[in-house]
């Protein structure tokens, strides 16, 4: 298995990620019906590929606030320790069956500190 080399791998493991959340009864609910994000994938895709590819590669692109958008969720349907495990438990499971390598292992890690650091913040 290769490592994540660029955007398009970004792209691929953000699809196969959000498939599995979305399939997920636990925590779709937050892009289907507290936010309007599965109404536009493709656009989110985008947004979500240009901040991964600003965290791995240091590629400039990524102009959002991160923080403030979970913030305002947040404040509509609050995020719980269980909702951000499943999401890294997803994330972590998509790239583990599509990539191996220092870049991927860089991206568990940070999307573990990411939300670490939303959970202290939002409580």
């Amino acid at each position: 298995m290769k490592d994540i080399e660029n955007r398009q791998d970004i792209l691929l493991i953000m699809q196969k990620f959000y498939d599995k959340l979305l399939a997920d009864s636990t925590i779709n609910f937050f892009f289907t019906e507290t936010t309007t994000v599965s109404t536009h994938l493709n656009e989110h895709f985008e947004t979500l590929a240009n901040f991964w590819e600003q965290a791995l590669f240091l590629k400039g692109g990524y102009r959002n606030n991160m923080f403030q958008k979970h913030l305002d969720v947040h404040k509509k349907m609050a995020f719980t320790s269980n909702h951000f495990q499943t999401w890294l438990n997803h994330l972590h499971s998509t790239i583990d069956e599509n990539y191996e390598g220092n870049y991927a292992e860089q991206m568990k890690t940070m999307a573990q500190s990411i939300a670490t650091v939303m959970q202290i913040k939002l409580s």
